[in-house]
């Protein structure tokens, strides 16, 4: 099925009065970063930021913590524990868990090393926390061929290495690949590419149109923290993921359009996203009474 207007007329979003408050607007918890790649966490956090989340909290291996609360002084950072290896410690996992209490949703993946201690630490917090997650880059290739969701709603935001590593390999038909696999792991499936397509393995969705502009360094981490702040705001897991998929897409279209096809950084899709997610929310929450469209 494609993302269309029609389907998107379909979801409404978040439609916030004014006297709501970053309370009132969901708190995601983020864990992600890592002295190696600092800069996918502070991607991740600020897009969430402009995707409309009310608070975001990031908890980052101690080492870099501080330096990305400085880069995004509007989050809360959290330090994690770290071996004199800098890899993730024991007790990482009590404090993530304490951290779920008080938040809506979570992302991990974006920017976290790849080492055996730091996957075991992201395979318990995809096992352990009680609440929807999405699930990117390194986090992915810590799971196996044989993941499946549990108890809570789990959104995966693989390129095809990282479907790979899942054990997963794309055919001729990859929106039939993705319904299967979304159907066996009983998860939300967001499959990068183009086209992206997405399956909660019921029904698979896809992008109408395809663009080189989203194949930048960083974009990945950008769209986590979209689908990731859409989670934490109160929209479905399949939602989140479609919403996401298609904010990210449109971004990438305007900049083809204004003829921006190359040397577009993962940076600059952030800022335009207050315009684009207001210009969705309008078309997904009118409603046409007497010929006229109307806002709830």
């Amino acid at each position: 099925m494609k993302i269309n207007l029609e389907l998107l007329k379909t979801m409404p979003l978040p439609d916030w009065s004014d006297d709501a408050s970053k309370k009132t607007r969901g708190k995601l918890l983020l864990i992600g970063g890592s002295a190696r790649i600092p800069g996918a966490a502070i991607l991740a956090a600020k897009a969430a930021l402009r995707s409309g989340c009310g608070s975001v909290r990031v908890a980052a291996p101690q080492s870099v913590a501080t330096h990305i609360g400085i880069a995004v002084p509007e989050l809360m950072v959290i330090p994690l524990p770290e071996t004199s290896a800098g890899t993730v410690a024991r007790g990482a996992v009590e404090l993530i868990a304490a951290q779920c209490k008080v938040c809506d949703a979570a992302v991990i993946g974006p920017g976290l090393d790849e080492n055996a201690e730091t996957e075991e630490f992201a395979r318990e917090v995809v096992q352990m926390a009680p609440l929807p997650l999405v699930i990117d880059a390194s986090a992915i290739c810590a799971l196996d061929a044989k993941f499946a969701a549990q108890k809570f709603a789990r959104v995966l935001t693989p390129h095809e290495a990282e479907f790979e590593a899942l054990g997963g390999k794309i055919g001729a038909d990859k929106a039939a690949t993705t319904l299967e696999w979304a159907k066996r792991a009983k998860a939300i499936l967001a499959l990068k590419g183009a086209p992206t397509t997405i399956s909660d393995g019921q029904t698979c969705y896809e992008t109408e149109n395809q663009t080189r502009v989203l194949g930048t360094a960083g974009s990945g981490d950008v769209l986590a923290g979209i689908v990731g702040s859409l989670l934490a705001q109160g929209v479905s897991p399949l939602h989140s993921a479609i919403w996401g998929v298609q904010f990210h897409q449109n971004i990438g279209e305007d900049f083809q359009k204004d003829g921006s096809e190359d040397g577009i950084l993962a940076r600059d899709f952030i800022d335009r996203l207050p315009q684009t997610q207001k210009y969705f929310r309008r078309i997904a929450n009118e409603k046409k009474v007497g010929g006229f469209g109307l806002r709830k």
